[in-house]
Order: structure tokens, then C-alpha cells, then sequence
């Protein structure tokens, strides 16, 4: 499975690394007076971090330093809370690393906040009150291992024992729910998707049957009220869709799955849950879906909306609030992934703003990674 992490060829055909927004819910431009907000990329075919700056007009602009320097594969990034510290995983280098982030965007490794497991670390998740993480780790199966986050910054492990993701799961990613109640981690290899409760010691327990997606699921999102879960399948162009019981378990939303264009990727679900953006990375396109009340998706206004020529769409970002979409490249023939502005109408249809592309200055983004940085 992870010949696709490092085979650029094959991942631009399943854009594979099988990888989230795990979606914040949108965050807001800065307005004068307000303390900034940044886009955060990694890279990880480019061991890098960019930061991008968000201005008023949702303009972005690469912060001085950034790209900042990471371990070799970066695939998975994460943001506490709080927007003071990040923490990236790496598939290549088997290492979860975190970072103060400053005010002005700076990045600066913390002191002894760095693990090394001698195996993949595919994704990583931060409980919504900030206080613990959850990583999955392995190649072709994986195990879900938990860490206490430090007033330093610093990753303590738990001693809640690893739990093994069932059957050959590889690529395995993580989401915790908005409630912090349960973890939901979907396999790419196996094509299921488990929710597990989170208990008070941070050991799991399982709820409700393993689900099956379709073929290579990949990034998992949730909505922001924690009732319905999306995972994109790479292998089948489609969406599945789950309605997420009180207690976590998952079952079929009515009419999932649902089509998109081929290989879906890294969604953005607007922060009243009512609307979904997926890139659909060989496809070339951008997905629009409305989200009924019982989570069935249908489709936006002139949807699909196409990405720019020479470029694989991987991930789609929203602002809060939901003025723009950007669409961040995967592979492109430039070389670096670049950021493409779009702007969204009141209808939820988008289409490409007068903007130039950013150049993010990392190579091969992909994976749970993007993310935008919360007020401070």
C-alpha cells in the first residue's frame, strides 16, 4: 500500500496516500485590529511545512522562513485548539514532531517533543479540548497508539494499550468526533471504516459493526454537529456516507454511496453542515453536494466545477465565512503545489476568483494536512 505514498505516478492516478481537512470548521479572514490567521500545507515528497498568511480579501502570502523544515513525509498535520502548537506525522522518517506556531506564523520545533517509532506514522488526531492526541502508525496494518499533550507541548504516552486496527489496514486515518467521544479511523487497504468510544483512560473500545466503504477510502470528515461521517473513495469515484449515532456507531446514510469524479480527496464541509466541497484529483474538477437533513448528499449548482489546467486537486480548504474555497494541488506540472482561490456564491456554487495562484514551495501535498489556523 504504501508503494502509492511514494510513487508519484500511481498517487496522481489515485492521488493514493489515502489521507483530512480532518476538517476544522471554517475560520474567518483577519480583520484589522484581529490577530492573523495561516493556512498550513505540508509537503511529503519536500520534508516541509508552508505557511500561508490569510489577508482580509482572502489574498494569501507565504510567511518569512516558510517553508519551514520537517521530517521526510510529511503526510499528516495537525493544529491544537488552541492554534498554539502543530504536530506533524511522517511516513517516511516513522516520527510525530511538534512545533510552537507564533503569533507571526513562525514555526519552532518544541524540545523533546519529538517521537520516533521505526514505522509509519500515517495520521494524527487532537481531541477538540486539546489534551490528548491519537496517531495511527504501520504499513500494511496499523495500530492506534494515544499520548497525553503536555503543558510544554511535549507527547507523553497514555499507557492505554495500542489498539489494532482490524484486517490488513493500512494507511490507516484517524478522526476524532466534535464531541471528543469517539475515534473513527477508516482503512485503506481493507475498505472498512471502525468507531471506537473513547474511554476516560484513553483506551478504546469498539461501537457498532466495522463498515465497509468503497475502494481505497480516503480522509475522513465529519460535519461540524458530529452527525454524519464522509469518506472518499479513491478506488470506486465515490462518497460513502454514514449517519453517526449518539453512541457512535455508524450505519449507511439513505442513497450512499454517491458519485463524484475520479479520485475524490480531501472535502471541506461548511460550518453549518449543510454544504460539501470534494477535489476530485485525476478528474480535474471540484464536487459540490448539498447535505440533507437525514445526510444524503445531491448535487450544488453546476457542479462540478473544474480545476486549473495542469494541476491534481488534492484538498479544498473553506474560510469561515465561506466567501472563498481553496484548492490546493496535489501534483502539478509546476512542480510545488500552488493554492487556487475560488470564490463561493450565495447558492454554494464557486468559481475561480481573480486571485493569482500561491506557491505553496512544497512538492506532493497530500494527506490530512491543510488546515488553517484558529484566532489567537
Amino acid at each position: 500500500m504504501l508503494r502509492y505514498a511514494f510513487t508519484p505516478r500511481r498517487v496522481a492516478a489515485g492521488v493514493a496516500v489515502a489521507l483530512a481537512l480532518s476538517l476544522s470548521p471554517a475560520l474567518a479572514h483577519s480583520a484589522p485590529g484581529e490577530a492573523p490567521r495561516y493556512l498550513l500545507v505540508t509537503g511529503t515528497g519536500s520534508s516541509n511545512i508552508s505557511v500561508l498568511r490569510v489577508d482580509g480579501n482572502g489574498a494569501l502570502t507565504q510567511v518569512p522562513g516558510a517553508p519551514f523544515a520537517s521530517d521526510t513525509g510529511s503526510l499528516t498535520l495537525e493544529i491544537t485548539p488552541d492554534g498554539r502548537r502543530v504536530y506533524t506525522g511522517h511516513v517516511v522518517s516513522g516520527s510525530i514532531i511538534g512545533y510552537d506556531f507564533g503569533a507571526d506564523g513562525s514555526m519552532h520545533e518544541i524540545a523533546g517533543s519529538r517521537i520516533d517509532f521505526g514505522a509509519p506514522v500515517i495520521g494524527v488526531t487532537i481531541t477538540p479540548d486539546g489534551s490528548r492526541l491519537f496517531a495511527t502508525v504501520g504499513s500494511l496494518t496499523t495500530e492506534v497508539r494515544s499520548f497525553d499533550i503536555t503543558a510544554s507541548g511535549v507527547l507523553v504516552p497514555t499507557g492505554a494499550p495500542a489498539t489494532p486496527v482490524p484486517g490488513m489496514s493500512g494507511l490507516s486515518l484517524p478522526q476524532v468526533t466534535p464531541d471528543g467521544r469517539n475515534l473513527i479511523v477508516s482503512t485503506f487497504i481493507g475498505a472498512t471504516v471502525t468507531s471506537y468510544a473513547i474511554n476516560a483512560d484513553a483506551s478504546l473500545t469498539q461501537v457498532g459493526p466495522t463498515m465497509a466503504t468503497g475502494e481505497r477510502p480516503a480522509l475522513p470528515a465529519i460535519t461540524p454537529n458530529g452527525r454524519y461521517l464522509y469518506i472518499s473513495n479513491e478506488g470506486s469515484a465515490t462518497l460513502s456516507g454514514y449517519v453517526i449515532a449518539p453512541d457512535g456507531s455508524l450505519s449507511n446514510a439513505p442513497g450512499s454511496p454517491y458519485p463524484t469524479g475520479a479520485t475524490p480527496h480531501g472535502s471541506a464541509i461548511t460550518s453549518d453542515g449543510t454544504r460539501m466541497y470534494v477535489p476530485a484529483s485525476s478528474g480535474g474538477q471540484v464536487d459540490g453536494f448539498r447535505i440533507g437533513a437525514d445526510g444524503a448528499l445531491s448535487p450544488l449548482p453546476g457542479s462540478p466545477y473544474p480545476a486549473p489546467g495542469g494541476t491534481i486537486p488534492g484538498r479544498v480548504v473553506l474560510s469561515a465565512d465561506e466567501d472563498e474555497l481553496w484548492v490546493i494541488d496535489s501534483l502539478t506540472v509546476n512542480g510545488t503545489a500552488r493554492v487556487h482561490t475560488y470564490n463561493v456564491a450565495a447558492d454554494g456554487s464557486v468559481a475561480p476568483s481573480d486571485l493569482p495562484a500561491v506557491d505553496t514551495g512544497v512538492v506532493f501535498h497530500d494527506g490530512p494536512s491543510a488546515h488553517l489556523s484558529p484566532a489567537r
